[in-house]
């Protein structure tokens, strides 16, 4: 079984697995419980009741005096067959008036044979096994007295043969040492047949009944206790295998290891999934919104993870994407554009998802006005940057109308010139790009950008899209940071959830301090008219 992170498999990543599909485990097994339970309050009661009948040694019909002949193997197992024979089930049929279906077995490694019914009654139970053990040994006394008359028979003949032979004898006394020979002959023939006559007294088949069938007090079907264990059992059983073929056929990251080894860069950051956003069409930037929460506290550790990084590399243009859509780049953008001017850095978010737009919607911004406004020299880049409230250190450069080629316009001198005058008056611009799989445009903006932060989702994104997206980068030359974990939740994320609780932090206070406008200019007349209020 290959693991998530395609190495050989330990009893660590085993125990993982386990945790992580655990409600494929523990539904099959409750269904089997329940099936079970099911069966043994509703099921009829049956009864079985056996019969023990054992083979014994026997003497051939023509050596008397001999040593009795050991009971083989293959005696047993043809006896065992016997006892559903059509010989013995019409003389039960004759008996009980009816053709009860009975089982045999040896009983161990022994002689014996056991003889088993089952009824819903248990004087039934008890008759029929006895009805097929006493038919089974008159049926074998039978044949063992056949065969002693059938020899009984030729012995007779072979005396009389030789009668004859001794009378046409008499009369040449030449032929005395013959004449002896004869007599002896047939004295040894009288002596065995008068050893057959002796055994056919008392020929029994070698078969005796040695425990009869009684009357059985519990029903042997259903046992509430064994059917319980069996259920669970199998249950349990058939759900370790479908947690286990699961993992196998699911390509999705859930962990920290995995996206590490399919991303080639290290994990900055894991954020949790946000329970009470519901609506995932409803942007919500959770640093401002619930500052106290383990999302929040999450994005501040990756600020931090990403500040340790700007001082071994100069990261003044950090691009944020994704292997595709749906996997949370735009709130990553958001949050730490939010964080990170809460730390009292200047920062700009540049709305450059050409394609779908959103980073407005998570400020409550308009963006008919913005980028390519800007790179189509329709207004200047002064006149569109936003502030983010009273926030002086937060500013948001939206999309802009969409054009028919955003990756040839992303890709212009124009584009170059924005991101260096971006570059110059903020601290840190984080760009928001399309997905890396599905189009060109965050490959085109990863060569102006410093670096690149890939954000994946667990139990979403595959390991097939977040390698290719890596390897997109690595042909472009980009500068990969890391990556970012995000949507964790318990299951997903087991080995390093968010499971400890949060003490309440004081709630980030908005910043006041009044900082100059990037371009000269007062905040008010930088802002564009129609702007609602942020989230």
């Amino acid at each position: 079984m290959a693991t998530e992170l395609g190495a050989e498999p330990t009893l660590r990543s085993y125990l993982l697995i386990l945790r992580r599909r655990r409600w494929w485990i523990v539904a099959p097994t409750l269904l089997g419980l329940g099936i079970s339970l099911a069966w043994s309050f509703t099921a009829t009661k049956q009864y079985t009741a056996t019969a023990q009948v054992l083979l014994q040694s026997s003497t051939g019909p023509s050596a008397p005096g001999a040593a009795p002949q050991p009971v083989t193997p293959t005696d047993v197992q043809t006896a065992v067959q016997l006892v559903t024979s059509a010989p013995v089930a019409n003389a039960v049929r004759h008996e009980l008036g009816s053709w009860p279906p009975v089982s045999a077995a040896q009983v161990a490694s022994t002689n014996e044979i056991a003889i088993s019914s089952t009824s819903g009654s248990p004087a039934r139970a008890a008759r029929v096994a006895n009805a097929y053990a006493n038919a089974f040994i008159s049926h074998q006394r039978d044949l063992a007295f056949r065969n002693l008359t059938a020899g009984e028979a030729e012995l007779r003949t072979q005396i009389s043969s030789i009668s004859h032979q001794l009378k046409s004898l008499r009369n040449h006394p030449s032929s005395a040492s013959q004449v002896a020979a004869l007599l002896n002959q047939q004295a040894v023939l009288k002596e065995q047949l008068a050893q057959i006559q002796v055994n056919g007294v008392a020929a029994t088949g070698g078969i005796e009944l040695v425990t009869p069938a009684q009357t059985p007090v519990s029903p042997s079907s259903p046992r509430p206790v064994q059917d319980t264990m069996f259920g669970l059992l199998a249950g349990l059983i058939a759900g370790l295998a479908a947690a286990f073929l699961r993992n196998n056929v699911d390509e999705a990251l859930s962990s920290k290891e995995a996206v590490e080894h399919w991303g080639g860069a290290p994990v900055l950051g894991l954020v949790p999934a946000v329970t009470a956003w519901r609506r995932r069409d409803q942007a919500l930037v959770v640093s401002l919104s619930q500052p106290t929460s383990p999302a929040a506290e999450a994005y501040r550790s990756l600020r931090t993870s990403l500040q340790f990084a700007r001082h071994e590399q100069a990261l003044k243009v950090l691009l944020v994407s994704s292997p595709a859509a749906t996997e949370g780049k735009t709130s990553t953008v958001a949050n730490l554009g939010v964080v990170f001017a809460q730390a009292g850095e200047r920062v700009a978010l540049v709305s450059c998802d050409l394609r779908r737009p959103r980073l407005g919607q998570f400020f409550g911004m308009d963006e008919q006005a913005g980028l390519t406004t800007v790179l189509l020299g329709q207004q200047p880049l002064r006149n569109v940057l936003q502030p983010v409230d009273d926030d002086h250190n937060l500013w948001v450069l939206p999309a802009g109308h969409l054009p028919a080629n955003p990756a040839e316009l992303l890709s212009g001198a124009a584009a170059r010139g924005v991101f260096a005058d971006l570059s110059e008056r903020f601290d840190l611009v984080i760009i928001d790009s399309p997905p890396m799989l599905p189009v060109t445009d965050a490959t085109v903006l990863s060569k102006e950008a410093d670096a690149t932060l890939l954000v994946v989702a667990a139990g979403h994104t595959r390991r097939g899209d977040l390698h290719r997206a890596a390897e997109k980068l690595a042909q472009a030359n980009a500068t990969v940071v890391g990556s970012v974990l995000n949507e964790v939740t318990k299951q997903s994320a087991y080995a390093y959830g968010y499971g400890y609780g949060y003490k309440p932090y004081a709630a980030v206070p908005p910043l006041t301090t009044a900082a100059a406008h990037p371009n000269g200019d007062s905040p008010t007349t930088a802002s564009s008219p129609g702007r609602t209020t942020a989230v």
